[in-house]
């Protein structure tokens, strides 16, 4: 097991509950960049980049709507999605909702297309019933 490198020059920062900071000093301080006052700046910019490259990568608000009514629609969805987040222009988490999202409307087309061949195939059978078979009176 390796020996952990002793810290030089301890923080001279407390915690709240009074024991001292762990972190190693900033050279030509007694604080380590976390509670260094001078350093408060650099640590509120640092914050700030750090928010700025964790947001979410969408598409630009006046991008056009994409028309997805069949399954090729969603075929086209599918694949602009998958080029745009290998060039990182939507982050991963935005194409899994869209890949959730065009699987529930593909099961939603499908339904559509089973209910109207279904009322298709009962409207031939009414058709069916209702008609007299000619074949059978022999007339």
């Amino acid at each position: 097991m390796a020996k952990r490198k002793a810290i030089e020059k301890p923080c001279k920062a407390r915690k709240p509950d009074g024991s001292g900071c762990q972190a190693a000093a900033l050279p030509a301080s007694d604080f380590c960049f976390f509670h260094d006052p001078s350093k408060a700046a650099e640590r509120r910019e640092a914050q700030a980049l750090g928010g700025r490259q964790n947001r979410m990568k969408t598409l630009a608000a006046d991008a056009p709507d994409v028309n997805v009514e069949d399954c090729q629609g969603v075929v086209r969805l599918m694949s602009a999605t998958i080029n745009q987040v290998r060039k990182g222009q939507i982050d991963p988490r935005v194409a899994n909702a869209v890949g959730y999202l065009a699987n529930v409307l593909t099961r939603a087309v499908e339904q559509g297309e089973l209910e109207r061949r279904i009322a298709e195939l009962e409207a031939l059978v009414k058709c069916r019933i209702q008609a007299p078979d000619l074949a059978v009176t022999g007339t």
